[in-house]
């Protein structure tokens, strides 16, 4: 059977001789050697679940590498067996990419673990051995089961600068998870939501608040499944900009809509007048929609939303 290890690009090495062929590879003294392109900022660990598809463990592998261009990082990627039993495995990848000026130069790395589930204790010491323990350490979580997690709160996440997850794709038991330190804990999808908050904000911004907070009796936040996480985050983002207290009387719903939707993602104020402001996504144009009768009659605005990169939402969720 396949494991996650094998579909990912690299040489196999024994686990022992990575080490040793890192220091080989940006040798100064070795000939044609590239020193002086490598200048890790950091640590990156992508940490994958047993239950990750394989061609979307090949794609955020991808954005990781990306990101590494533009963050010269050391990538550690740990990827479970789907068979138990087994021996740890290793695989080492490197590349170095040219600059846009085509005079800059960067080389990243990427050390990758086939380990199982039994190798809790062992999984954290080689982790350890594969930092650059000067450098700060961010943790990314790709569908590790929330169980597992608690297990790495003493060991593998004890001093990590940050522990990224995405809560488009992860469950709800993420949130409700009793982290030792909350605040290092970061939203892909909240950070996905960006340019979406500075649009609308933007618009918002020009209008009185308490026009927009005058006989507000709902908000309504309509998503295409795979949006739950920002979905979520909109609600508390325009609960907090309208200032609405957990005791108020105003409604808040979200609501899933089926993948085919021509507007995958929206949300609606009501007022108890009549009015109403809508913002509605495209599902083929970047272009969205604001509609609203505040003073009357109903005005409609084109905003241009462009949306991060996956790699930007990296740096987005690590740096900011």
């Amino acid at each position: 059977m396949a494991e996650l290890i094998d579909t990912l690009p690299g040489i196999d090495l024994p686990v022992g001789d990575v080490s040793r062929e890192l220091s080989k590879m940006w040798d100064g003294h070795a000939e044609n050697a590239l020193t002086e392109f490598r200048a890790s900022q950091m640590n990156l660990i992508l940490h994958f679940g047993r239950k990750v598809d394989f061609e979307d463990a090949k794609e955020r592998f991808e954005v990781a590498v990306r990101f590494a261009q533009r963050y010269p990082s050391r990538i550690i990627v740990l990827c479970p067996f789907i068979e138990e039993g087994q021996a740890m495995r290793a695989k080492l990848y490197s590349q170095c990419f040219i600059g846009d000026s085509h005079r800059e130069m960067c080389c990243c790395e990427a050390l990758m673990l086939g380990f199982t589930s039994e190798d809790n204790g062992y999984l954290f010491n080689q982790v350890s051995v594969w930092l650059e323990s000067d450098l700060p350490t961010y943790h990314w979580f790709s569908e590790v089961h929330s169980n597992r997690i608690e297990k790495y709160f003493h060991n593998l996440l004890l001093k990590v600068n940050r522990i990224a997850y995405d809560s488009n794709i992860e469950s709800e038991d993420y949130r409700n998870l009793n982290w030792p330190q909350p605040e290092k804990v970061v939203d892909l999808a909240r950070a996905r939501l960006l340019p979406i908050r500075q649009a609308i904000g933007q618009y918002l911004s020009g209008f009185d608040m308490r026009l927009l907070k005058s006989d507000l009796v709902s908000i309504e936040v309509q998503h295409i499944s795979n949006r739950q996480g920002e979905a979520k985050h909109l609600m508390d983002w325009l609960v907090s900009c309208l200032g609405i207290s957990d005791s108020s009387k105003v409604e808040r719903a979200i609501k899933k809509l089926t993948s085919t939707s021509e507007h995958p993602f929206r949300f609606e104020l009501k007022y108890a007048d009549g009015r109403f402001l809508k913002w509605e996504s495209s599902s083929v144009t970047r272009i969205s929609q604001i509609r609203h009768t505040l003073f009357g009659s109903e005005k409609q605005v084109a905003i241009r939303i462009k949306p991060l990169a996956p790699e930007q939402e990296l740096s987005e969720v690590f740096y900011f």
